[in-house]
């Protein structure tokens, strides 16, 4: 799936890159494809974008919010009926093992989720020059369950009676953030209707705020057993996480830093309505200091149920240890192409690839469509392709103007409304001076 998406990808952006600067030769300054406003020109995604505010059109100040959160096996419908059985406090062992039939063979539990929210400040110094400032907070959770877990609920123990732990984990991480992105604007080259070079480098200084991280220790003996007339587990779990003593203290107590960067290249047509980009987002680490390193190892072997009851409510979790953790951020290459005729339509493709780190979130391709019936008011609709369940949707509005703007979207994945596996969201309002 990686591979066949960076491939469409680079052919749709070689090819038209190479006719581009041709075209641009024969196009006057005055075209329609000129008068659409530079600044509204990236559109805004649902996913991680830190240049996002810098290249706003005038200068000014953002307040911003956006998540994402996916899984492999509830949709909206799904959570809801949860939700709400809960409520009426009648929900069952069975329903449970109901849902867990749902997750496909061969592939276990898994989720993600980010979201981030903060305040920006920045625009443009001329033509050549952006500068733009951030303090934001973001969000990181991901976890998996792995299928030998899940099919010991699922499938049961008439084929088979032991069933490894595998890899199954959870963690989670909580940020502060402060930075700062610059964008040097070249151009145009060669000619007057010549390409325009953007180059964008930014950095953020991350502090955490909460960690944890609880992993199944892979080995052959953990792993539960379940007979015809004997039911055994042996598992070892090992759990890292920050300790506070009070919600205060995840603000005022220095638990460690981190450097993350950011880096875009962009090249654009604007007369003839065309531009390229490559963005490398989210490359650096932090370090946690004073990670409390806790264990539980749960050996157990009866043939009665109960008594296997009791054993889980009395086990608890050891400290061993405190030590420093660090955590590789989940980077993203993203690849993107844009192409417009005038202020009416907008096209925009870009494949968001994961490039290593924790949290990572899957590759997907991005389709969006911006309509400009009345030029202050955009409208957009696109598909997203990848994630766990394939198709996806988004839709938003906006309101692009002189003296501020306001951007809303959202989304779902893996199918539409009800059906969807995942959403997103995003808002934006921005004041212009």
């Amino acid at each position: 799936m990686k591979r066949a998406a960076l491939f469409l990808t680079l052919v749709f952006v070689l090819g038209q890159g190479a006719i581009a600067p041709l075209r641009a030769q024969a196009v006057p300054d005055d075209s329609p494809a000129a008068t659409v406003d530079r600044g509204y020109l990236r559109t805004p995604m649902l996913r991680v974008d830190p240049f996002r505010h810098v290249m706003i059109p005038h200068w000014g100040f953002v307040v911003s919010a956006n998540a994402v959160g996916i899984n492999n096996t509830l949709n909206l419908k799904d959570i809801g009926a949860i939700i709400k059985i809960e409520d009426e406090d009648e929900l069952l062992a069975s329903d449970l093992a109901n849902l867990i039939g749902l997750i496909p063979q061969g592939s276990g539990a898994e989720g993600n989720v980010e979201g981030r929210g903060g305040l920006y400040i920045g625009g443009p110094f001329g033509s050549h020059f952006s500068l733009g400032l951030s303090a934001q907070s973001q969000a990181y959770g991901t976890f998996l369950v792995d299928d030998d877990v899940v099919a010991l609920f699922r499938d049961g123990n008439s084929e088979r009676q032991r069933f490894q732990v595998g890899e199954t984990e959870g963690t989670g991480l909580a940020t502060a953030e402060i930075g700062g992105h610059a964008v040097v604007r070249l151009g145009p080259i060669s000619s007057q209707d010549g390409v325009q070079l953007d180059v964008g480098i930014g950095g953020r200084y991350v502090r955490p705020l909460a960690y944890v991280k609880e992993t199944a220790i892979v080995g052959e003996q953990n792993e539960v057993l379940v007979g015809f007339d004997t039911v055994a587990a042996y598992v070892n779990l090992s759990l890292r996480h920050t300790e506070f003593d009070s919600t205060a203290e995840h603000f005022t107590k220095s638990i460690g830093s981190g450097i993350a960067t950011d880096f875009l290249v962009r090249l654009s047509w604007p007369t003839s309505g065309f531009a390229l980009e490559a963005m490398v987002g989210n490359v650096g680490s932090v370090t946690i200091q004073d990670v409390e390193y806790r264990s539980l190892n749960f050996n157990v072997e009866t043939t009665n149920l109960e008594e296997l009851t009791d054993s889980l409510d009395v086990t608890e979790f050891v400290t061993d240890s405190f030590a420093d953790a660090k955590v590789t951020l989940p980077r993203i290459v993203r690849l993107s192409a844009s192409a417009w005729a005038n202020r009416i339509l907008q096209l925009d493709v870009s494949t968001t690839i994961p490039a290593g780190g924790e949290f990572e979130m899957p590759l997907a391709v991005d389709l969006y469509s911006t309509w400009r019936f009345v030029n202050s008011l955009p409208l957009r609709f696109g598909l997203v392709l990848g994630g766990h369940h394939g198709l996806g949707y988004t839709a938003g509005i906006g309101v692009e103007t002189r003296h501020f703007y306001l951007q809303a979207m959202g989304g779902s994945y893996g199918g539409l409304f009800k059906n969807a596996t995942g959403a997103a969201g995003l808002f934006e309002l921005g004041v212009f001076f």
